[in-house]
C-alpha cells in the first residue's frame, strides 16, 4: 500500500498531466473554503519546481486521508533523523544542533496538539 502510494505521489508530482487531474479532483472533494485554500497555494506551485509541488500534494493527501496523516509525522521525524546522520557524517555541527532542536521543538509541538485534542473529547 505504502509503495503504491509512494509511487502515486511521486507521479503526480512530476507528471503535468497527473498533476492537473489530481488537482480537478481534489478540487471537486473541498468545499468553499477549503477550495480558496487550494487555489491560493496551487497559482504558486502549479508550476514550481519539485519540492514545493510534492510538499502541496503532500499536504492535501495528508488533508483528505486520515491514514496518511497518522504517518505524517513519522515520517516528518525520519526525514529529520536522516538529515542529522547525513550532517554528522560531514562533520557540520551547527546544522547537527539546529536539527536536534528542531526535532525537540517538533515533537513538543505534536505533544501540544495531542493535549489539546485529548481537552477537545473531553
Amino acid at each position: 500500500m505504502v509503495k503504491k502510494m509512494n509511487n502515486k505521489l511521486f507521479l503526480i508530482t512530476t507528471n503535468d498531466k497527473k498533476f492537473d487531474e489530481w488537482s480537478k479532483k481534489q478540487k471537486k472533494a473541498l468545499n468553499e473554503v477549503e477550495l480558496e485554500h487550494f487555489n491560493m497555494g496551487y497559482a504558486g506551485i502549479a508550476k514550481g519546481n519539485y519540492l514545493a509541488r510534492a510538499s502541496f500534494v503532500c499536504y492535501w493527501e495528508i488533508y483528505a486521508h486520515n491514514d496518511l496523516a497518522r504517518l505524517a509525522p513519522a515520517i516528518t521525524q525520519a526525514t529529520l533523523i536522516h538529515m542529522m546522520h547525513r550532517f554528522i557524517e560531514r562533520g557540520n555541527q551547527e546544522e547537527i544542533h539546529t536539527i536536534q532542536q528542531i526535532m525537540a521543538n517538533f515533537l513538543r509541538l505534536l505533544q501540544r496538539l495531542d493535549g489539546e485534542e485529548s481537552n477537545e473529547e473531553e
